[in-house]
């Protein structure tokens, strides 16, 4: 359904029918299929700007290895990658459990049998059980107690995933569900870190940061792997910037050259913001994911109690899928840039030719002399 027709829906249902105290089942069904569908995206995208941030990595290796190598040096060709296998796959335990719970309110709304989703819920719940802070990257902004409790809190997961049959139904575990899935979004947030200070207080300590009030409230030290993708762009812009002035003592190198250089540290330099504001967009709809999902459970809540929901938390989760779209599309163009960035070595031959025509008439000079 299209956003406007959505929206028009649910004024219609929620304010045309006030008087009424009976929630359209097939409209409870769509919004609850909606967050489910909506939340196994975000986690999808989430994955792969990990994977982003070690392919802006990885350039930067490569981009500074070429350079050291044309200035005529031998370079150890050891390449360390951002994070470690045992982290990444701490991560993915996270997303999996959100995708796992998000995929059981939309069988359990469907009335199907959730032994369907048993296998990898099981598989979820033991992963979970492993996990520790040292996974993460929380401790910019979180005591050592704190990040201890929001990963063991993710623990509460089991509760809702496997539940006895007469449990099994949505409203029991949407109420059980509101603290621990907020627990594994704050926990996300966190990873997602900042690049810079957004306390005065991270001067000398880490900022009081209360988990379990709003995630609006939460103020962040550097840190997470926003800081890690700006270092890691930092550092190949310096790399270029590096053979720009290599390029300029050369009074034999081509102009080309060094407009080539020039352009390649602004493509660099922007593909940095585009991406910071991806994972800066990914933290708001951490936030929106929250908020949706307390508007399932307030539209249960009604239900039991007879009453009716407001429009305002009912657009919640409206807004939360068209936050999800837009990072769809953020996460698509920030992928085409950093594959034209690998793929195309134009400007990198160019420089380095013009680097290489500088040696040579260097060593020529010594020659004639």
């Amino acid at each position: 359904m299209q956003p406007l027709l959505q929206i028009a829906v649910l004024i219609f249902l929620l304010v045309g029918v006030s008087s009424c105290s009976v929630i359209d089942d097939t409209l409870l069904t769509e919004e609850v299929n909606d967050f489910s569908r909506g939340v196994v995206t975000l986690s999808a995208i989430i994955e792969k700007e990990f994977e982003l941030a070690e392919e802006i990595n990885t350039l930067g290796f490569i981009d500074n290895l070429q350079f050291q190598l044309e200035l005529g040096g031998h370079p150890e060709a050891n390449y360390e990658p951002l994070f470690q296998a045992k982290d990444i796959a701490a991560r993915r335990s996270v997303l999996a459990a959100l995708d796992s719970y998000a995929e059981t309110l939309a069988v359990v709304t469907s009335g199907q049998s959730i032994s369907s989703v048993y296998t990898g819920l099981s598989g979820t719940v033991e992963n979970l059980k492993s996990l520790s802070s040292d996974n993460f990257n929380v401790d910019h902004s979180l005591s050592f107690l704190d990040s201890n409790q929001l990963v063991n809190d993710l623990s509460l997961f089991d509760e809702l995933l496997i539940l006895p049959a007469r449990d099994k139904r949505l409203f029991p575990i949407v109420q059980k569900g509101d603290e621990t899935l907020k627990n594994a979004a704050t926990l996300l947030y966190f990873d997602i870190g900042a690049p810079a200070d957004q306390s005065s207080k991270c001067s000398y300590t880490v900022p009081k940061n209360d988990v379990g009030a709003a995630m609006s409230s939460l103020r962040l030290c550097k840190g997470g792997l926003r800081a890690i993708v700006k270092n890691a762009i930092d550092f190949d812009a310096n790399t270029w910037n590096d053979k720009l002035a290599q390029t300029t003592k050369s009074s034999t190198a081509d102009t080309s050259a060094h407009r080539d250089a020039i352009k390649r540290i602004i493509v660099i330099q922007k593909l940095g913001l585009k991406l910071d504001k991806l994972l800066d967009d990914t933290q708001m709809t951490l936030v929106a994911m929250v908020a949706a999902h307390q508007t399932i459970t307030e539209t249960l809540e009604a239900v039991e109690g007879s009453q009716t929901v407001s429009l305002s938390a009912t657009l919640k989760g409206v807004f939360f899928q068209e936050k999800v779209k837009e990072l769809v599309k953020s996460l698509s163009a920030v992928k085409a840039e950093i594959l034209e960035l690998t793929e195309g070595d134009a400007v990198e031959k160019s420089v380095q030719k013009s680097t290489l025509t500088s040696k040579n008439a260097g060593k020529n000079d010594e020659n004639q002399q």
